[in-house]
């Protein structure tokens, strides 16, 4: 596994969608994803931006800190045809000794369809088989979001476990239960 700061990030892009490093103007796409009440219920950790320029500060400052210390990778994703943002993708919790990482995807409400969401999962996992040199990368769906798991399933992810109140929300605050996938990469399709 490579460090985050030895990889080449150029964009990669692949059915329609360009994945690359998000920068300050991707400001509108992480305000919005911040204050969508389904990214905000299924996701831990999301803070809603009070406006635009606040989430312009925070992708100034917080995705290329957590590159540059190999913490995570953050991508924002846009439509390939007209570079329209789509949605946000990341890959967390990085562990060198284990060579994986866990990925998270979100779509804004208007791009949600199962293509889009495979498209955009199956390309922020390639990045991390490809440049970062991964042997694993691991998902966790809450319980109750069939959509994700689904996703996760169709591009090749296995079901591993299950995780009792894993995580909280960061809308309602109230515990998931999680569904845990791992994807290698001879089983990505």
């Amino acid at each position: 596994m490579r460090a985050l700061t030895e990889v080449r990030d150029e964009p990669m892009t692949a059915d329609g969608l360009v994945l690359r490093r998000p920068r300050p103007t991707d400001a509108a796409l992480v305000h919005r994803g911040s204050h969508d009440p389904l990214v905000r219920e299924f996701l831990q950790a999301v803070v809603p931006h009070l406006d635009t320029a606040a989430a312009a500060r925070w992708l100034d400052e917080i995705p290329p800190m957590l590159w540059e210390t190999g913490r995570a990778a953050y991508f924002a994703l846009e439509d390939a045809a007209t570079a329209e943002p789509v949605g946000w993708a990341e890959l967390v919790n990085l562990d060198p000794e284990r060579e994986c990482a866990e990925v998270a995807v979100w779509l804004l409400p208007e791009h949600r369809r199962l293509r889009t969401a495979k498209a955009a999962l199956r390309l922020v996992c390639r990045f991390g088989f490809e440049r970062i040199g991964l042997c694993r990368v691991e998902a966790f769906a809450a319980a109750d979001n069939m959509p994700s798991q689904l996703t996760g399933a169709a591009i090749g992810f296995r079901r591993a476990g299950y995780r009792p109140a894993l995580f909280r929300s960061s809308r309602t605050h109230r515990l998931h239960d999680a569904v845990h996938a791992t994807l290698v990469p001879e089983d990505l399709c």
